[in-house]
């Protein structure tokens, strides 16, 4: 079994090993009750415990990492709905796509997972002075203001959400409205011809160039697989009987990657268009990052854990301030980029006996030598490992260009 503080995760060794998978998220608050709810026929259960900051839904079935995702965060924001009508709660999850910790299935085994996105603040400023032949300095033309556009309303709206689910709704009806300003949407066009159609004259010059992955497909091709069909298809439609609920059918860490990429896209176009401008800021490349990254982790990589449950320090330098035992991942490998502006490092190692690593909780995840940790992902309340096969770390690291706009949000 595996536990988070009391609450129980999932595992062999519990309740005949019934509960095959499941998977954590941090409330927003502390529950005050302890209350169970099913769904999906019984095959699915949600739990909060009375003090407890974590909520899980865990599951008999057999599910794989990414059913598990989205499946039990759809379903744990059913329970949140109920426990809220009910008026024994009313919670949301915090920052869902920046840490979570379950228990999947592959390969006929169940393994266990804990999931740390870190944040890798990148920020510049460019100073471009022009001369004549001469030397003389030529005056830096003055920035033309942006030209008002109703997709400015949404944009804005997006940014001053707390809501990852809402922010990116609102981004992608600013996407639409800046397309339907440059190239209108006849009456009798479907929304996907129009579009190709749309991005495919924007791109007119290569304008979207950047926005493909290791430049193997066309971007308008990607923009509208990655963008439309993958995220604004499964989250935005609203009419029933093909309405589809906020925070359902999608997991928070593919629309967070989603919104900073239409971001991005949004403000490439704008700046075409509508003369919108970052100004002197300097904007980090995925290329660059992804080679800046492979560089930093070119080296061995090294992932630590104990059971010291020292809160993370902004300049701590040692894996247990408390000099408790540190554990070193049997394996731990740097796997490149895995989305656009992420980069991946992931430890494993089996479960096959239960030795004195995993006889008290863990609270620490450390990269870095012992000594001389780079990253911590702390886990409140402790986890206790059993019940599983193998058990693993999944940190992503994720381009953050300081100087852009907000991406980060709360829910």
């Amino acid at each position: 079994m595996a536990f988070l503080g009391d609450v129980f995760l999932a595992g062999k060794d519990l309740y005949n090993g019934d509960y095959k998978c499941g998977i954590a998220y941090t409330l927003s608050e502390k529950s005050p009750i302890s209350k169970k709810l099913e769904f999906e026929d019984q095959k699915w259960e949600v739990e909060l415990l009375s003090g407890s900051i974590y909520v899980v839904a865990r599951t008999k079935n057999k599910v794989d990492y990414n059913e598990l995702q989205t499946l039990g965060f759809s379903l744990i924001q059913k329970a949140l709905d109920l426990v809220s009508v009910t008026g024994y709660l009313s919670a949301t999850l915090s920052s869902p796509a920046i840490s979570n910790i379950g228990i999947y299935h592959k390969d006929n085994q169940l393994i266990l997972f804990v999931y740390e996105l870190t944040r890798m603040p990148m920020s510049g400023e460019i100073e471009i002075t022009r001369t004549d032949f001469n030397g003389n300095v030529i005056p830096t033309p003055v920035q033309a203001d942006p030209i008002w556009n109703e997709s400015f309303r949404y944009y804005r709206l997006s940014q001053c959400s707390n809501d990852q689910f809402e922010a990116y709704r609102n981004l992608f009806l600013a996407f639409e409205a800046l397309l339907n300003f440059i190239c209108p949407k006849s009456s009798s066009e479907g929304e996907a011809k129009w579009l190709e159609r749309a991005l495919t004259q924007v791109n007119q010059g290569g304008c979207l160039s950047e926005f493909n992955i290791n430049n193997n497909t066309n971007p308008v091709e990607y923009i509208i697989r990655s963008q439309y069909k993958n995220i604004r298809c499964k989250l935005q439609h609203a009419k029933f009987p093909n309405a589809q609920l906020p925070h359902s059918k999608l997991s928070p860490s593919s629309v967070k990657q989603a919104y900073v990429e239409l971001t991005r896209i949004w403000r490439r176009i704008a700046s075409v268009y509508l003369y919108v401008s970052n100004k002197s800021s300097m904007t980090f490349t995925y290329i660059g990052f992804k080679i800046m990254m492979d560089r930093f982790f070119d080296k061995e990589v090294t992932i630590s854990f104990t059971s010291d449950d020292s809160l993370p320090e902004k300049d701590g330098s040692k894996v247990s301030p408390k000099g408790l035992s540190v554990y070193k991942f049997d394996s731990s490998n740097y796997l490149g980029e895995v989305e656009l502006g992420i980069v991946r490092v992931l430890s494993n190692e089996s479960v096959t006996q239960l030795t004195d690593k995993y006889k008290f909780p863990i609270y620490r995840i450390c990269i870095g030598e012992s000594d001389k940790p780079i990253g911590v992902s702390y886990i409140e309340e402790g986890l206790k490992v059993s019940g599983v096969d193998a058990w693993e770390h999944i940190n992503d690291f994720y381009l953050v260009n300081s100087s852009h706009p907000k991406s980060e949000f709360d829910t």
